[in-house]
């Protein structure tokens, strides 16, 4: 899972990360955990934006590293640009915190709605509606993830995007809101 990070723009183009107690870093191919740690989350949560940006770079697919390098830097370039000390980007949950970027192709910009503002898609996907109705009927994740056959990492993936989607701050919250559907 992505730790607590603050994003933000340079004027040169470059996106600075900076994670909670660790030193500033310059995003760059070599970021190779967070870049697969975005992309997932962007591909599961964003889908509209991930396939529009996938789309945008469809030159670099070869080069995987960079294509998934590039995806990622545009998406935070265009939704978490301004420096916040007070509140992360991503917080300790994995949430993604869009922020208002400036940017100079406001109102003119083809990707903006999709890409700049991305529509978060909240419906769960069926493996997520499974982890949410065993948290229902009261399994912690380990025990979720015997009856289910995956990792307990895998549910915490599940956990964090039904958490995103629903749009619930808390773990309680989902055996909550599982709780009363049945």
């Amino acid at each position: 899972m992505i730790d607590k990070i603050e994003f933000y723009n340079t004027p040169d183009g470059s996106v600075c990360c900076k994670p909670e107690g660790k030193p500033m870093f310059v995003l760059d191919e070599s970021c190779r955990k967070l870049i697969e740690e975005m992309v997932i989350t962007i591909k599961e949560l964003y889908p509209d934006a991930f396939k529009a940006l996938s789309e945008l770079y469809s030159t670099s697919e070869r080069n995987r590293a960079f294509y998934e390098y590039r995806i990622v830097h545009r998406f935070i370039r265009c939704n978490f640009g301004e420096y916040d000390a007070l509140h992360n980007d991503i917080d300790a949950m994995g949430g993604f915190h869009i922020e208002d970027v400036r940017c100079p192709m406001r109102g003119e910009c083809v990707l903006e709605g999709c890409v700049c503002h991305p529509r978060l898609q909240t419906a769960l996907t069926p493996r997520e509606q499974e982890v949410a109705t065993l948290m229902g009927q009261g399994y912690d994740k380990l025990e979720v993830a015997n009856e289910l056959g995956i990792s307990v990492y895998t549910i915490s993936r599940h956990v964090a995007n039904i958490k995103a989607r629903l749009k619930l701050r808390h773990t309680h919250q989902i055996v909550s809101y599982f709780k009363e559907q049945d």
